[in-house]
């Protein structure tokens, strides 16, 4: 029983640090455009996609992994925005560079796509990049920033990130053979 509430712990910190990050603005309410919600809800559907897999196949300490990339990402992406290095380009502010709608986004799918595989990080990466378009149809961001976003959202997930390995497989290696084998109880 130990074992299945620290794994809901880890499960529920990680869901709480995706929902931190997304601020997703057609919650707040107000002179939101329908490009700024529908970017916004896909900017909250891309992690709860990458939080929903890990947790249906078990996999919490992915799910700490998503948790942890999306939130250094985070981090990075908005302490480079601090340096207010460029206006947006509706002229709101200077914190244009880099998007971190599209460092939040695309951390999530990039988690996929590393943990799972191309496969599954189709769609994660079809909602990444609406949130992109989003961002820029809304004259939020320019398209510099948004692949800025995805850039250094790929540098620390491929870094923090490890490849997915069930638990009933087990690899082994030596100098001279690599050994797969799988474990199934009947």
């Amino acid at each position: 029983k130990e074992n299945i509430l620290m794994k809901a712990a880890l499960v529920l910190i990680s869901a709480l640090i995706l929902l931190i990050q997304t601020k997703p603005t057609f919650a707040i309410g107000g002179p939101f455009s329908s490009w700024e919600k529908a970017g916004d809800m896909m900017l909250v559907m891309t992690p709860a996609y990458a939080l929903g897999l890990s947790i249906m196949a078990h996999d919490y300490s992915g799910a700490l992994q998503l948790g942890e990339s999306v939130l250094v990402s985070q981090i990075a992406g908005e302490g480079i925005k601090a340096l207010n290095i460029e206006e947006r380009p509706n002229k709101k502010d200077k914190k244009s560079f880099p998007s971190g709608h599209a460092v939040g986004a695309f951390s999530s799918a990039m988690y996929v796509h590393k943990r799972y595989g191309i496969r599954y990080a189709i769609t994660p990466y079809v909602m990444s990049t609406f949130v992109s378009y989003a961002r820029v149809k809304t004259r939020a961001h320019y398209w510099h920033d948004c692949i800025a976003g995805a850039t250094l959202s790929a540098l620390f997930t491929w870094v923090l990130v490890g490849k997915y390995i069930p638990e009933n497989v087990e690899i082994a290696a030596n100098t001279n053979s690599v050994h797969l084998g799988f474990n199934t109880q009947f």
